[in-house]
């Protein structure tokens, strides 16, 4: 990601500066890299900015600086109208199905692979394990 890219998001609030120094380059914390992490993946899945913004929203009115969720929170805390929560369930759903499509195929060709190479003797790899 570019310097630029890093700007053009704070300048649309989607990233806040944990501080800036005198010089004025700003510094971000592991919670504005987590975030900045979100907004590239959301991007990468084609989700507009808008409601990548919504999405950053919601997060922080749902979650503290440090990146757990508030289990203390109100629908007050959210600036957002309930259409524009509409607008990211549906996106959200939307991914989800898409995933697990995905995932079906992939477990598909995985069995496929198995049984053509390995006579099916190897077991397949558990979500998250290396080889």
């Amino acid at each position: 990601m570019t310097r630029r890219t890093v700007m053009h998001y704070a300048e649309l609030g989607l990233l806040t500066p944990d501080q800036v120094t005198a010089s004025g380059r700003a510094l971000y914390g592991p919670y504005a890299l987590r975030l900045l992490r979100d907004v590239m993946d959301l991007r990468a899945l084609g989700v507009p900015l808008d409601e990548v913004r919504d999405m950053v929203t919601l997060r922080r009115a749902t979650h503290t600086i440090g990146g757990t969720y508030r289990r203390d929170w109100t629908r007050e805390d959210i600036p957002l109208t309930d259409e524009r929560l509409r607008i990211i369930h549906a996106r959200l759903r939307l991914l989800q199905e898409a995933y697990a499509r995905q995932a079906d195929g992939l477990a598909r060709f995985d069995r496929w692979l198995t049984k053509r190479f390995t006579g099916g003797d190897v077991a397949p790899l558990e979500v998250g394990e290396e080889d």
